[in-house]
């Protein structure tokens, strides 16, 4: 059995409970404890003589409860993930969780865990809080094989996010053009091809952006897309061809005449070197849909992507063409894009004959 010690110095000064215990080897041990009290320095050395008894017996031990920010800072201080750039992994990760730090200042259970799931439900849009579930689902699931905690509370099954398919009609796609070319801002020209380009050819914001002349073939009538921003590879790392349509070529010829820079098709302008170079981040198009009394769209520039898919299915496109025109992957990623406006519908019910 164990005893409690209370120790003093050579002068008769309390210094502090000390037990002394057999430890699951056998040996006699003693450790100093910060109780105050015989009675919390008591219930340490009952707990430690049940870990002894416990190992002596082959019984794994139970994970001691952990504060969910707690475990997060274990996560995030050991977990080595597979990157290059942990410091960049690490400022993703709590970026994702910031919203639900606040949440988690307690010890997490399953009903804690699908409490703050609906209540983050309700004032954050599903993909972010997709990207903060999945992070909290990858750290408990780390301290489980560490064996920090004995469950993960968060291993459950989201709803799939909402796909909003918005895109414009033909009247509206002629209506933001001409605002696009009315506009009496610098550059206007700049982007009205880069509005066009994402109109008439489905490109990316990124690969607009980082569209190079080498990349235009007018010989061939297609377009070869390489790069996104700055030379970073695209969203599939592919390359692909995609002819240029008839709306597109006349004024991605003129505009090669008239371009300012040899190397982009749509540049940025330098105030402080004077010199045209590659766009760091997307230009803001937002001021053309209230200049063409067109609601403002979450995503003003991927909204022109889903334009050009929509229509093109709308006028008798495949899937399989469209898929490879965007640089999809996967099919499923392709058949978002396979809705019919009500007008449609109706055209191709009038072809109908029993």
């Amino acid at each position: 059995m164990g005893e409690v010690i209370r120790k003093v110095n050579a002068a008769g000064r309390f210094v502090g409970w000390y037990i002394r215990f057999v430890d699951a080897d056998g040996k006699r041990r003693a450790r100093a404890t910060k109780a105050t009290s015989a009675a919390d320095a008591r219930r340490i050395l009952i707990e430690l003589e049940a870990q002894a008894g416990r190992r002596r017996l082959g019984v794994p031990e139970r994970p001691q409860p952990i504060k969910g920010v707690e475990l997060i800072d274990r996560w995030l201080d050991e977990y080595q993930p597979r990157t290059r750039d942990r410091r960049r992994w690490v400022i993703k990760q709590r970026y994702n969780l910031a919203s639900v730090l606040p949440h988690i200042t307690g010890i997490v259970t399953r009903t804690d865990a699908i409490r703050i799931v609906r209540k983050l439900s309700d004032n954050r849009k599903a993909n972010t809080v997709r990207a903060c579930v999945g992070a909290l689902k990858s750290a408990w699931k780390w301290a489980v094989s560490m064996g920090i905690s004995d469950c993960n509370p968060w291993d459950m099954r989201l709803p799939p996010p909402e796909r909003k398919n918005d895109y414009l009609s033909r009247e509206e796609v002629a209506r933001l053009l001409a605002a696009v070319d009315a506009d009496t801002q610098p550059h206007r020209d700049v982007l009205a091809i880069a509005v066009r380009l994402a109109i008439y050819a489905g490109l990316r914001v990124c690969e607009v952006y980082g569209l190079r002349w080498r990349s235009v073939d007018f010989d061939r009538n297609v377009i070869v897309i390489r790069h996104g921003f700055r030379d970073s590879p695209t969203k599939s790392r592919r390359e692909r061809v995609i002819p240029i349509a008839d709306q597109l070529c006349e004024h991605l010829a003129s505009w090669r005449q008239r371009c300012p820079s040899q190397d982009y098709v749509c540049p940025t302008f330098s105030s402080t070197t004077g010199k045209w170079f590659a766009a760091r981040v997307r230009s803001d198009i937002r001021r053309f849909y209230r200049k063409a009394d067109l609601p403002i769209p979450s995503s003003p520039w991927h909204v022109l992507r889903h334009t050009f898919a929509s229509h093109f299915l709308m006028s008798g496109g495949g899937l399989l063409t469209l898929q490879r025109i965007l640089g999809h992957t996967s099919l499923t990623h392709t058949q978002i894009y396979s809705h019919l406006s009500d007008e449609h519908v109706a055209i191709e019910m009038k072809r109908l004959r029993l």
